[in-house]
């Protein structure tokens, strides 16, 4: 899914004042690039993610998936695209402690109301892609952070998304953890050809992806080696 930011702006207001978080950022991410976004604290890197991934309106500008703006779309629509679509992985893992990892894994196709048993399979399938197949009846409390993170992923895939958005993913995880997570979507963006955009701070684990985006107070960068192929 081809997706491409055009003059976006991000602002709040706070006590009639207004805060400027995101200003005039541009950049065009093509099908299935594996895209790192790297920057200081509090540059809107998180922000950004959200907009894009329709969980935040932007003030200014237009955030177009496949040729479509989607922000001119009835927020109905919006919301049938980001369940289909898109899939997010957090920094907080955000699953449901009263469930089990295959009930919180089932939560996005419940949503959609796809038929139980074949989502269910899926479901299945998924933890077992992710190493969890041991692990499917256990609930969240019972789980390492690592295998919470690995949960919230195939979460994540269960509608089959074309856009995989994570916001810091391993920030809560040690280093070797961590890098277990990148390895699992550094394959899911190979062979299932996702396009994925991971927000992080870890400098190694950006460097390991070949689109690499900068956002500073200047706006956003593009700090890769090879320069991304032309529209």
């Amino acid at each position: 899914m081809r997706i491409e930011i055009r003059d976006l702006h991000k602002s709040y207001w706070m006590n009639d004042a207004e805060i400027a978080v995101l200003r005039a950022l541009d950049v065009v991410i093509e099908p299935g690039q594996y895209v790192s976004l790297t920057g200081p604290s509090g540059v809107g890197k998180s922000t950004f993610l959200h907009v894009l991934g329709t969980l935040d309106t932007p003030s200014k500008g237009q955030v177009i998936f496949d040729g479509v703006d989607l922000w001119q779309e009835p927020p109905a629509a919006i919301a049938r695209f980001r369940n289909k679509f898109i899939g997010f992985v957090f920094q907080f893992h955000h699953l449901l402690p009263e469930f089990t990892a295959l009930e919180n894994v089932l939560m996005p196709s419940r949503i959609q109301r796809a038929p139980h048993g074949p989502a269910e399979r899926r479901a299945k399938e998924l933890l077992a892609e992710v190493g969890l197949a041991h692990r499917i009846e256990h609930r969240p409390g019972e789980l390492s952070g690592g295998e919470q993170q690995r949960v919230a992923l195939a979460r994540a895939l269960m509608n089959e998304p074309k856009v995989l958005l994570a916001d810091e993913p391993t920030g809560n995880l040690d280093e070797a953890t961590g890098a277990g997570i990148h390895e699992i979507v550094e394959r899911l963006n190979r062979e299932r050809g996702i396009t994925a955009i991971v927000v992080t701070h870890n400098p190694r684990l950006a460097a390991r992806m070949p689109r690499r985006l900068h956002l500073d107070r200047t706006g956003l960068h593009d700090v890769s080696e090879v320069a991304p192929a032309q529209a």
